[in-house]
């Protein structure tokens, strides 16, 4: 059988945006200046007074502008004193009683350390956030009264015996989630009260007809729908049809709750947008959120990928394991972070790639294109070596799964793993240092006429770049060849625009790789040019599977969160070093090979370390599930993947192929 190169033209759209939850730099722990204002006592039963108050308003003050939709939509800056002994952490709640039994909550803030005695003006980046009951995600929402008259606020701070032990995800804890949580472990409580009238209100109805200031009413990655949004739902409930013209063009959707109104938000499907025009699924009317590392690592972001990528490992086989984007293989240029921040939002076009290959290649003289080419040559046996060396972890994890371990032995073994994985990432810090020494060589040499051309590119979108024709002698090339060529194109122009940040960043589903969740995701893309994966679909199908399990089996999968976050912290510091070593082909420096492949070793032993607990509780989920529960996930993944539910065979990468012999593996398990 011929080998086939493991490469899939990105430009086949194959992967979803990477979305997550912005986290902006971490609040101070230093207690903000002392407020100018009365104080509200905190629980009596303790030794101390437990206070709460804020620089900026007094008890029973007037909630300033800036901390409203009316404004800049800011946190208000708090600060506590007087907690009890025995005090470990903290939580806060700011609510609204609109009636006896109709609470809005619009800030809930839980994880705070104990030595956090405040949080500053726009906090972010400590605790764990929440929901609001304006738009549902895990984020503060400032208070936008709908009637005329003052509304009352309450900003509530906790002292807790213990951090809270919540069984669902972030995104899902609401105010009486978390009370519910912290209700036996609550030593004090302290409230601050303040009051807010919307301007321009006299007229009940006005709500609808003053939308939030879509400029000032950016916080913490939302961005407010567009004027034409909220008046397109003007009158209408949730839910409804609706649609309006903007900036961006034309969009229908359906009405959606924001900021204790609604707005029209586009379809998520991407399928009644002109191209270009609507916003990518999953993101929020009024456009995009950037993508960064802190998103991609996020608890919320990882919670729901481990949840999905267990989903896809019950449900799913070994071919469907096999299925692996090849665009995750020597990823150190920043391609992902262009896509997935591509001003015009079609960073998941299927012509995204092809422009961006073709408007490098156009610039490069036919020498330049020589160099890439015969790269491309020299590098399929070893691209192909890897794909292959995949099946024996796949293989090994599958076997634990289904309990056919070799004789004698209790299960995997961490360190043989760990050792195996170095081997892979090794192989990938090979093949990843020859393209950097091309690709660099050739980027430090280019004139100033054809960095004029690329410096024209940078910074704008896929729709404001040339459309140019594919140079001729890509047209005779073997397709293999010509698949590589034109990654390394792409990856060359994402380099030159990018910086090491762009090159660290991944998205969430990067690490782990082993578990089906590439297959379950976009097989359905394969044979359909049409289909549009929506960037939601790993956090609702990650939900749906949660809900389907106990509580001790969803501990099973949650608590690999925070078994994973010191590994995954310390991949984004390898990753960095890699990056920033590997740029200094681009200036003619000289890198060290060694220095490179023994960081890429130490990076496949964190990922080892990752797939190794992923695929242990994993397997201890499946041993629980009763006929039931398995009957309900099966359903999950023949309604969204119908046919295709198991492949007949398996990939190399993207490639279908016959299944592969794979070498004996139990020396990955324990004695």
């Amino acid at each position: 059988m011929k080998s086939k190169i493991l490469y899939l033209f990105v430009f086949i759209a194959l992967l979803s945006a990477c979305v997550a939850g912005a986290a902006p730099p971490p609040a101070s722990t230093k207690p903000v200046s002392a407020p100018k204002t009365a104080i509200v006592p905190g629980s009596p039963d303790t030794g101390n007074t437990f206070t709460l108050t804020s620089p900026d308003v007094v008890e029973g003050g007037r909630l300033p502008i800036e901390y409203t939709c009316d404004g800049g939509g800011a946190t208000l800056p708090l600060a506590w004193s007087g907690a009890p002994a025995g005090t470990v952490g903290y939580a806060v709640i700011m609510h609204h009683v609109a009636a006896p039994d109709d609470v809005h909550w619009y800030w809930v803030l839980y994880n705070l350390p104990a030595n956090v005695t405040s949080l500053p003006k726009n906090t972010s980046g400590i605790g764990t956030l929440g929901n609001n009951v304006n738009n549902g995600r895990a984020e503060y929402s400032p208070p936008c009264s709908k009637g005329p008259g003052d509304k009352s606020y309450t900003y509530t701070v906790y002292a807790l015996s213990a951090q809270p032990q919540l069984a669902v995800p972030a995104a899902e804890v609401d105010r009486d989630t978390l009370l519910a949580a912290i209700q036996n472990i609550t030593l004090a409580s302290a409230e601050l009260n303040v009051v807010y009238a919307r301007q321009g209100m006299d007229d009940p109805q006005a709500q609808l007809s003053q939308p939030p200031d879509p400029a000032q009413s950016q916080q913490q990655g939302h961005r407010t729908p567009p004027p034409e949004a909220f008046a397109a739902c003007s009158g209408k409930t949730e839910n409804a049809s609706c649609e309006f013209t903007d900036q961006n063009g034309f969009h229908t959707g359906v009405c959606e709750a924001e900021q204790d109104t609604v707005a029209c938000a586009p379809n998520r499907n991407g399928q009644s947008d002109p191209p270009g025009n609507g916003n990518p699924p999953g993101d929020p009317p009024g456009g995009p959120r950037e993508m960064n590392i802190e998103q991609a690592i996020s608890d919320q972001a990882q919670g729901m990928t481990i949840a999905f990528d267990a989903l896809a490992f019950l449900t799913g086989d070994l071919g469907a394991d096999s299925f692996f984007p090849p665009g995750k293989v020597a990823d150190f240029w920043g391609f992902q972070y262009l896509r997935d921040n591509d001003p015009t939002e079609m960073g998941h076009n299927t012509d995204f790639l092809t422009r961006a290959s073709l408007n490098m290649l156009y610039v490069l003289t036919p020498a330049q294109r020589a160099e890439l080419i015969t790269l491309a040559e020299s590098q399929v046996d070893d691209i192909n070596r890897y794909g292959y060396n995949r099946f024996v972890l796949m293989q090994a994890f599958r076997r634990l799964l289904e309990g056919d371990l070799p004789v004698g032995s209790t299960g995997l073994n961490e360190e043989a793993v760990k050792s195996y994985s170095a081997e892979l990432y090794r192989l990938d810090g090979e093949i990843s240092f020859e393209r950097a020494q091309v690709m660099g060589g050739l980027l430090n040499v280019l004139d100033a006429d054809q960095r004029a051309y690329l410096d024209a590119m940078v910074g704008q979108g896929m729709l404001d770049w040339p459309e140019v024709e594919e140079p001729e002698e890509l047209r005779g090339l073997d397709r293999d060849v010509k698949v590589a060529v034109m990654t390394y194109a792409g990856d060359m122009f994402s380099w030159y625009a990018g910086s090491v940040e762009a090159d660290v960043y991944f998205c969430p589903e990067r690490q782990g790789t082993y578990f089906g969740s590439f297959y379950l995701k976009d097989a359905p893309a394969m044979s359909n040019p049409n289909y549009t994966i929506a960037s939601n679909l790993t956090g609702d199908m990650g939900r749906t599977f949660l809900e389907t399990l106990t509580s001790d089996q969803t501990r099973l999968v949650t608590s690999l969160v925070d078994t994973q976050r010191p590994y995954l912290q310390e991949i984004v510091e390898m990753r960095r070093e890699v990056s920033t070593g590997l740029r200094q082909f681009m200036t003619g420096e000289s890198v060290e090979r060694d220095a490179v492949l023994s960081l890429m070793e130490k990076y496949g032993e964190l990922d080892g370390a990752i797939v190794y607990n992923f695929a242990v509780n994993f397997a201890q989920v499946n041993q629980t599930l009763t006929s039931e529960q398995k009957a309900q996930l099966m359903a999950l993944r023949s309604d969204l993947l119908g046919e295709m539910n198991h492949p007949s065979g398996a990939y190399l990468y993207s490639q279908p192929i016959a299944m592969p012999d794979i070498s004996n593996t139990d020396f990955l398990f324990a004695p």
